[in-house]
């Protein structure tokens, strides 16, 4: 497995490094994910209850594909999400991604994340394309 590292972002998700590795047809990226990362955002999702709000998971699985296949992409769908079980201070979730080939220069991506107790805490796929350069 190699090291991931990506350049700078608003809300960078990849406070520890991501690990990638090829696998038939793409790639395969892990991290693992302090849910305390995203405690200001937190605090107002449920105040009193906070827990994870699910566009930062989203944004989270899109941090990771970049990190390993450059920020020249456009996510064009979300075909899912599911997120099984709510993420709170302390938790820590683990992200396995993986990312395949398809025609036309599309990759589709499947994401499982799950939490230290090895539940699976959300599951999605969705898929990308490269961003072309305008004339």
């Amino acid at each position: 497995m190699a090291a991931v590292t990506r350049g700078p972002a608003l809300s960078d998700a990849l406070v520890r490094p991501a690990l990638a590795e090829e696998i038939p047809g793409g790639t395969r990226v892990t991290v693992r994910l302090p849910v305390d990362i995203a405690a200001a955002q937190m605090a107002g999702h449920y105040p009193g209850f906070p827990i994870l709000p699910g566009v930062l998971v989203i944004d989270w699985v899109d941090q990771t594909v970049r990190s390993a296949h450059g920020a020249a992409l456009r996510l064009c769908g979300i075909d899912r999400a599911r997120f099984c079980r709510p993420l709170f201070p302390g938790d820590e979730l683990h992200l396995a991604v993986s990312v395949t080939r398809e025609g036309a220069g599309r990759l589709a991506v499947r994401a499982r994340g799950v939490c230290a107790q090895g539940r699976t805490a959300v599951e999605l796929s969705a898929t990308y394309e490269p961003v072309t350069a305008r004339a």
